[in-house]
């Protein structure tokens, strides 16, 4: 029998028993998710280059959809078809030549949604991928020092399940225990970090892990008015803006609120721990419209500085009844606010919400605070 002959059969046959064996692999579910469903279509856009020349039957059968001179596995990463809640993506790859057999710790990746072309990495690849849902597919193909690679490649989808807020809008605080005297004073702090566009909160969700506990953010009142308070008014978070939430206790004021630069008139209402910032100034009297009273009334009037109901004891030394009205009318927060609220610094952008739960929704030791947006999407986390 002529020798070239049987060298060609025996090649023949050690690739077909390759290709059968791959293929039984595939049947009985071996290979990764899309591993094989997807072989026919992606093989037509891929090109395996050969080495050396082959006689035309070995080169049918290297250029068949069931053989690959390299295998890949993915051994880390996102599972397939599953949802991710960030956007730092770690995937370890893994890969064989298979005759004669040898590891390789050469790749190519392509993160199909994300990625322009195919691109050559080593066996970890990272990936920082916007906020937003979105649905990524990535190929992943081993490749060994010739210049082939597998031909089937690794197929992994997943979903990335963040926010567009994500990395904008943040946790920025837990309090998770009060003291003896109040137990049950939890504070969640969020705040807009670096989102330029104002970003309206109220019915997002914060949920806890632990104790499994959530609640929506609230509305609230823009403009207090202790006078008739109501939570009418969605939460906007301008840039540097935040929200404090404290579970369990009930506003002293009867809503929850904006603070401006009126609200320290209220500061009695609140305690060391909810107290109002106190920030800016308040618009001051011309001094015509008490230039009619003694030097007394005017000298003590001129000295009202700050946003704060001044000493009543000290109105019993005043002799002066319409001047001690005088001071009542004036010098009180509604008053201020309507001398003050058009001023560019009137708002503070810090805003108070209170829940009045009864109960602790966070663990004293440990725990996980989440933020989901009004889509459901996280915006955020907090563990301590």
């Amino acid at each position: 029998m002529n020798a070239k002959f049987i060298k060609f059969v025996k090649e023949e046959r050690v690739l077909a028993l390759a290709a059968v064996i791959v293929l039984v692999l595939a049947v009985f579910n071996y290979a990764d998710a899309g591993k094989v469903s997807d072989i026919k279509k992606r093989v037509r856009n891929i090109f395996v280059p050969k080495p050396f020349s082959l006689s035309p039957a070995v080169s049918q059968i290297r250029g068949s959809i069931f053989y690959s001179p390299l295998e890949t596995v993915i051994t880390g990463g996102p599972a397939h078809n599953g949802y991710i809640d960030n956007t730092k993506i770690e995937f370890v790859l893994d890969g064989w030549q298979l005759v004669p057999f040898e590891k390789t710790s050469r790749f190519e990746v392509w993160l199909i949604g994300f990625d322009a072309i195919w691109k050559e990495v080593g066996p970890r690849v990272f990936y920082d991928l916007p906020p937003g849902k979105k649905t990524y597919t990535l190929l992943a193909r081993s490749k060994n020092s010739t210049g082939e690679y597998d031909a089937t490649p690794m197929v992994r989808t997943f979903t990335l399940n963040t926010s567009p807020y994500f990395g904008r809008v943040d946790i920025t605080n837990v309090s998770y225990t009060g003291d003896f005297r109040r137990p049950h004073y939890e504070k969640i702090s969020i705040q807009n970090s670096s989102s330029e566009s104002p970003v309206n909160v109220s019915g997002w969700k914060v949920a806890t892990k632990r104790f499994n506990f959530s609640f929506e953010i609230p509305r609230a009142a823009a403009l207090l008015n202790p006078r008739s308070a109501n939570n009418s008014d969605p939460i906007v978070l301008s840039r540097g803006h935040a929200v404090e939430v404290f579970v369990g206790k009930v506003s002293p004021v009867g809503a929850n609120f904006q603070e401006n630069s009126c609200v320290s008139y209220l500061e009695n209402s609140f305690e060391g721990y909810d107290a109002v910032s106190g920030y800016g100034s308040c618009a001051g009297l011309d001094s015509s419209s008490y230039n009619r009273f003694s030097l007394e009334c005017r000298s003590f009037i001129r000295g009202l500085n700050g946003c704060r109901s001044p000493n009543l004891l000290y109105y019993q030394f005043i002799n002066e009844p319409a001047c001690r009205d005088f001071i009542f009318e004036n010098f009180n927060y509604q008053s201020c606010v309507n001398r003050s609220r058009s001023k560019n610094d009137f708002y503070s952008g810090r805003w108070k919400v209170y829940l009045g739960r009864s109960e602790e929704v966070l663990d004293d030791l440990n725990d996980t605070v989440y933020l989901y947006d009004a889509q459901g999407l996280l915006v955020d986390s907090y563990s301590y």
